[in-house]
């Protein structure tokens, strides 16, 4: 093959985002541009009606021939016709994974690889049997695998915050966290970002201080408080909680810093997105940068006006609507990347994103 094999992670920012809307419309485009797919989840989607809202969702309808990886317990609920090619050592709440072509197209329930490891060995299992594209469908909560992939697709929409300005506001601060450039070869090669642990460096790359892999607690910090004017550049491999990322903006770092993060999932999971943003921002207006070593860029953004009203008169909830082109004109403007409304819109402009990401064909 002349063209480079490509995975996509597709998550939401909260359930009724259209994230299934999406996924659905790139697996039929892409199956009538005779690009051979494959197809996983981050955990568990595929169900009927909304736990919560009892409202109907889009299900996955699979088109014939896609490659599929789910949990063997999710053939029995799928109406598509499988064909087990193999199952994998890789256990699931749902039981191990099963790897299968589909034969006759239907509805197919997902049930993916939770790990980051596994995801790698469920993207090798595909690639080798001739997907030359590979969707992951996954969640904003659970994106960790996602580093696996080569971009991703963010929905979102009135189902996260009915407040338009205020899904834009967010698009444009996930937008930000995800589109830093990757680091430069140089701080690898001089084994700075080998230890496994969180270290700042001084001039020379000297390691100056190091603590936790993850940044968990603000007293985990302390050593790198004490060498904060000397400090040039920081790395942290792991997670990085809300008040550990408010306590590094605290830090009197005394020169302009290099900061090197894994991946853009370890701020992203465990913080709201306002709170990355402010911390993002400090760092630039000190002059200083961020780079990642594991990058995750944010190809696009779809957006869905629909969120599910509860009404007290009923007790129940029933469809509302926020302005369709409001939301997706508020949501471009901020994000500053392509955004896109798969229902109104075709998928044209969405997959042209993809085929110039990954030259498929």
């Amino acid at each position: 093959m002349s063209h480079r094999q490509l995975i996509l992670g597709i998550s939401g920012t909260a359930k009724n985002t259209g994230k299934t809307t999406t996924t659905i419309s790139l697996l039929n485009y892409f199956t009538l541009q005779r690009i051979n797919l494959g197809l996983t989840s981050i955990g568990y989607d595929g169900e009927s009606v909304d736990n919560v809202t009892g409202l109907p969702k889009p299900r996955l309808f699979v088109p014939r021939g896609v490659l599929v990886v789910t949990a063997a317990r999710c053939l029995e609920v799928s109406s598509a016709k499988l064909s087990v090619i193999e199952t994998l050592p890789i256990p699931t709440p749902l039981g191990k994974l099963v790897c299968a072509k589909v034969e006759r197209e239907g509805l197919v329930v997902t049930a993916g690889p939770n790990q980051t490891r596994h995801l790698r060995t469920v993207r090798e299992w595909l690639y080798r049997h001739g997907a030359e594209l590979i969707i992951v469908d996954g969640a904003l909560n659970r994106m960790a695998p996602m580093v696996e992939t080569d971009g991703l697709i963010l929905a979102t929409g009135a189902s996260y915050k009915p407040d338009s300005q205020q899904v834009a506001f967010d698009a444009q601060y996930l937008a930000e966290a995800c589109n830093y450039l990757p680091v430069t070869q140089d701080l690898v090669r001089e084994g700075l970002l080998n230890a496994g642990t969180t270290v700042v460096w001084g001039k020379n790359h000297k390691i100056l201080a190091a603590t936790t892999q993850s940044l968990l607690e603000p007293g985990e910090l302390e050593p790198l408080e004490r060498v904060a004017q000397q400090a040039v550049g920081l790395y942290c491999p792991g997670l990085i909680t809300p008040s550990c990322l408010r306590r590094l903006m605290e830090i009197p770092f005394a020169s302009v810093m290099l900061w090197v993060l894994q991946d853009p999932t370890k701020i992203l999971i465990p913080n709201e997105p306002s709170l990355i943003h402010e911390f993002l921002l400090k760092i630039r207006e000190a002059g200083s940068s961020v780079v990642y070593r594991n990058p995750l860029p944010l190809l696009a953004i779809t957006v869905n006006p629909f969120y599910p009203q509860y009404r007290y008169e009923t007790n129940n909830y029933e469809p509302a609507y926020v302005e369709r082109s409001e939301l997706k004109e508020l949501v471009a403007k901020a994000a500053k990347i392509p955004v896109f409304d798969v229902v109104q819109d075709d998928c044209l402009g969405l997959a042209s994103v993809i085929l110039a990401c990954g030259c498929l064909k």
